[in-house]
Parts: structure tokens; C-alpha cells; sequence
């Protein structure tokens, strides 16, 4: 996939939605996944089980159009970011920009 092919799908793609989160519920290693509105995102909680005796929480942020837009998770009291669409298209736009405006680039 080239480098304007990701920063199109970081732009558009969902990435996941809600309702696909939703199934994961149906894995043996998932204890809950619930819902929850907040400041205009759809907020999704998930609580799996990654070994015997520890448990993962992951926070999942959609926006209206219900596109991923974030995800954190904590594991053994360690938060950590997984995601950001908006860090992601800075980054594929950065090089984009630096790969079609290199100094090879034809004038």
C-alpha cells in the first residue's frame, strides 16, 4: 500500500466500528465490552483476560460517523495510547508531502 493509499485510509477508513467491537464480546478471552456517550464520541470499554490472572481494559474513542478516532489500553495499572487517527494522518501527511516535494521531485 503506498503512502497516499494509508494516509487516504487513516482519513476515510473506519478502522473498526462499534458493532464490530461488539463481537469481540463472543471471544473466549473477553469478559465485557460496554457503551457509554461522552462529549459527542461513542466510548467503548472492553475487558479481556491476556493471561490467567491478567486483565487488559481497552478504551476505544468513535466519532459520530462511528470511525475510530483513538484507543488506549491499561495493562497492570499501565496506560498506554494504541491509536490516534489524528497523529496517524500528521504522520502519513508528513511523508507524503516529503516523499511528492523531495529534492529528486521533478521542478
Amino acid at each position: 500500500m503506498s503512502i497516499i493509499e494509508h494516509l487516504y485510509d487513516e482519513i476515510h477508513g473506519p478502522k473498526l466500528t462499534p458493532y464490530e467491537l461488539l463481537e469481540n464480546v463472543k471471544l473466549p478471552n473477553y469478559i465485557s465490552v460496554d457503551f457509554k456517550t461522552e462529549n459527542d464520541f461513542i466510548i467503548g470499554i472492553s475487558k479481556c483476560k491476556i493471561d490467567k490472572d491478567e486483565i487488559a481494559t481497552f478504551t476505544y474513542f468513535f466519532n459520530k460517523e462511528n470511525k475510530l478516532v483513538r484507543l488506549t489500553s491499561n495493562v497492570n495499572g499501565e496506560n498506554s495510547e494504541i491509536y490516534n487517527r489524528e497523529k496517524a494522518i500528521k504522520e502519513y501527511y508528513a511523508l507524503a508531502k516529503k516523499t511528492l516535494f523531495s529534492d529528486k521531485a521533478a521542478v
